[in-house]
C-alpha cells in the first residue's frame, strides 16, 4: 500500500488559501497607496504582513514536488521576498513609534528634537520601501493571474470544487474578521530554508 502525500492531496486547499491571502494583501496595499495618508499606520501593516505570511506558508505547501512546477516555485520565492520587504516596513514603523511615542524608551537619550527627525526619516524609508513593493506587485499582477490559470487547469473537477469552497470560506472569514490565527514560528521560516 502506498503512502498518501498530504501536500499533494491538499494542494487545492493550499492554493486557495495562498491565493486569497495574497490577493487580500495586495488589495489592502493598493488601497493604502492610493489613499496617500500622512503617517503610516502600524496596525494596518501588521495585518498586511500577517496576510503575506499566511500566503507564503500556503505557497510552500502548494509546491507539489520541487522542480515540478517552476512557476509555483518562483512565486514562492517572490512571496518570500515581498514578505521580508513588508516586515522591514513594519520594523521601521515600530522603531518610528518607539522613538517618538513611547516615553519609556530612553535608550536613545532624551533629545526629542533629534528623535523627531529620526522618526520622520523612518517614515520616509518605510514609504520608499512601500513604493518599491507596490511597483513589484504591479509587475507581478499579470503573471500571478497566469499562474492561477495554470494551476486551475492542472486540477480535476473535484479539486476545483475544493479550491472554490476553500477560497469562498476564507473570503467569508476575512469579511467577518475571523481569518487570523497563530502561526508557529518554525512555519514562518519555511521559505527561508528551502
Amino acid at each position: 500500500m502506498s503512502s498518501i502525500n498530504h501536500f499533494i492531496q491538499n494542494r487545492p486547499v493550499h492554493l486557495a488559501r495562498r491565493d486569497v491571502y495574497y490577493e487580500k494583501a495586495v488589495k489592502e496595499l493598493s488601497s493604502l497607496s492610493k489613499s496617500n495618508k500622512g503617517l503610516l499606520d502600524l496596525k494596518i501593516y501588521d495585518e498586511i504582513v500577517f496576510l503575506f505570511k499566511v500566503a507564503r506558508l500556503h505557497s510552500c505547501f502548494s509546491v507539489r514536488t520541487p522542480g515540478e512546477n517552476e512557476y509555483d516555485e518562483q512565486f514562492q520565492r517572490y512571496i518570500d521576498l515581498m514578505t521580508e520587504n513588508l516586515k522591514a516596513v513594519l520594523s521601521t514603523l515600530e522603531l518610528r513609534d518607539l522613538v517618538v511615542k513611547n516615553s519609556s524608551f530612553e535608550f536613545l537619550g532624551k533629545n526629542y528634537a533629534a528623535a523627531e527627525l529620526y522618526a520622520n526619516e523612518y517614515q520616509r524609508r518605510a514609504k520608499d520601501i512601500l513604493n518599491s513593493v507596490m511597483a513589484t506587485l504591479n509587475l507581478a499582477d499579470e503573471t500571478f493571474s497566469h499562474l492561477k490559470k495554470i494551476n486551475n487547469q492542472s486540477l480535476d473537477d473535484e479539486e476545483k470544487a475544493r479550491y472554490e469552497k476553500t477560497y469562498k470560506h476564507v473570503e467569508r472569514l476575512m469579511k467577518n474578521k475571523k481569518h487570523r490565527y497563530a502561526l508557529a514560528p518554525s512555519l514562518g521560516r519555511l521559505g527561508e530554508n528551502n
